[in-house]
């Protein structure tokens, strides 16, 4: 879970501003989450209000509504990017297990497509590794990718 720590303060003019803790990272996951957030918060204003803008308005709102959206899509492959790359390089340092799940159902349920491990992206392939904590065991995916080449690492 990513955190970010902020305060409310106010700046040189007097008006309420974002603060951020004096040991805080620059990662590009928070930009991300910012322009998002923002692309929420301004397209819900005009699901809910349009009626209440002119034209010139909306078109306006519009256009920044599609603009974060075009921004936050090229962020989002940067991102998606760097996770695999680092899920690709944990996977080759072959550790004792990549992925962890609560139990059998979960392991099971692997989307097929992507696994996001914390800041690691994995895809379901053999050699994959993942400890199912209700057990406390480690399974490998082996001669296949399927729920039955699920092998108990000894």
């Amino acid at each position: 879970m990513h955190r970010i720590e902020y305060e409310i303060k106010l700046n040189d003019t007097g008006r309420p501003c974002i603060d951020l803790s004096s040991d805080y990272e620059d990662k590009p996951e928070d930009k991300f989450f910012a322009i998002e957030l923002a692309r929420y918060v301004l397209q819900d204003v005009y699901n809910r209000r349009s009626s209440e803008f002119d034209t010139q308005t909306a078109e306006e709102i519009d256009r920044g509504i599609r603009l974060l959206g075009q921004i936050g899509d090229e962020v989002a492959v940067l991102l998606w990017e760097n996770m695999k790359m680092l899920g690709q390089v944990a996977f080759a340092m072959n550790g004792k297990y990549h992925v962890q799940v609560k139990d059998i159902e979960e392991r099971d349920n692997l989307n097929p497509q992507a696994i996001l491990q914390g800041d690691k992206l994995y895809f379901r392939t053999e050699g994959l590794k993942v400890l199912v904590t209700d057990e406390m065991k480690i399974y490998e995916l082996v001669n296949g990718i399927e729920n039955e080449n699920w092998t108990e690492v000894i």
